[in-house]
């Protein structure tokens, strides 16, 4: 028979974090991504959008309104690594990050109400959803598009953690 000491061991062992020993894994999924700059003026068509949205998965999040500088916006929108510098990922260069078509990912019409809003704040200019990882279960969904263009311009639209076990 152990000991009560070789027993404690033991759970605490079997209770530690799997993803532990993984510092990207790690270092993703105990960060929070910029969402907004300092003193954003939010349109009100994306507050509207967000205030009782949620992002239904094993726990369902509220949608967070986005409003970032983008000052290449004449190119366009972000590709992944430009993306995970602008919210400030720890690693840009190594951030799993996936592109995804608005009509794939809310494939249901879920969440109509969020990528009406987030065209509308657009005025037409394209938007994209970026599916990006935070290690093991953890991924945000960005849905985003670009307001203006060139100097001045920024990415507005909403984002929602999601668990996805």
């Amino acid at each position: 028979m152990a000991s009560d000491d070789d027993y404690m061991a033991f759970l605490n062992k079997a209770n530690k974090d799997p993803s532990e020993g993984d510092k990207k894994a790690q270092s993703a999924s105990k960060q929070e991504f910029k969402a907004t700059d300092d003193g954003a003026q939010i349109p009100a068509i994306i507050q509207e959008a967000t205030k009782d949205a949620f992002y239904v998965s094993d726990a369902d999040e509220p949608f967070v309104p986005v409003y970032l500088a983008w000052d290449e916006s004449g190119k366009g929108l972000p590709d992944e690594e430009e993306f995970a510098s602008l919210i400030h990922h720890p690693d840009p260069s190594s951030a799993e990050i996936e592109i995804q078509d608005p009509a794939d990912w809310d494939a249901q019409g879920q969440y109509k109400s969020i990528l009406d809003a987030v065209r509308k704040a657009g005025k037409g200019n394209d938007v994209r959803v970026y599916r990006v990882s935070k290690g093991g279960v953890k991924v945000e969904y960005w849905v985003v598009t670009t307001e203006g263009n060139g100097p001045g311009a920024k990415l507005v639209g909403a984002k929602a953690l999601a668990i996805e076990s």
